[in-house]
């Protein structure tokens, strides 16, 4: 009787690989999917922290002056990491007169002007 080398068959090396191969296609689309969300996020932090940036600019304008913000919408455009961004601030009375009401819609502009999915913040500015 003989005895085999401890090797492994044909199959074996086969279902192996097989195995292998689905958990480096798993592998690989998974970080594919987790690169696109690393994106998506980056995207919104940055909207985000634009908008932001919107609504302090409002506050620290109110220091100058006693005078109540005048309400409406203005938009205008905004470069910060390398991208352009369009920026809405529209402003609306409250219930108390010292106090307005601030919605900040920030949108990235993909290379043909055309905005994107937006980031929305909304605040509040006192008049002192």
């Amino acid at each position: 009787m003989m005895r085999s080398n401890g090797g492994f068959t044909l199959v074996e090396l086969m279902v192996a690989l097989a195995v292998f191969a689905v958990v480096a296609v798993t592998v690989f689309t998974r970080s594919s999917d987790t690169l696109s969300q690393l994106a998506s996020l980056e995207e919104r932090l940055v909207a985000h922290w634009i908008a932001e940036n919107e609504l302090a600019t409002l506050r620290m304008s109110r220091l100058a002056t006693d005078e109540p913000m005048a309400t409406g919408t203005e938009s205008h455009r905004v470069a910060m990491a390398d991208r352009e961004w369009q920026v809405s601030v529209s402003v609306d009375e409250t219930a108390n007169p010292s106090l307005r009401r601030i919605e900040v819609d920030v949108e990235k502009l993909d290379s043909d002007g055309v905005p994107g999915r937006p980031e929305h913040l909304v605040g509040f500015v006192g008049r002192y």
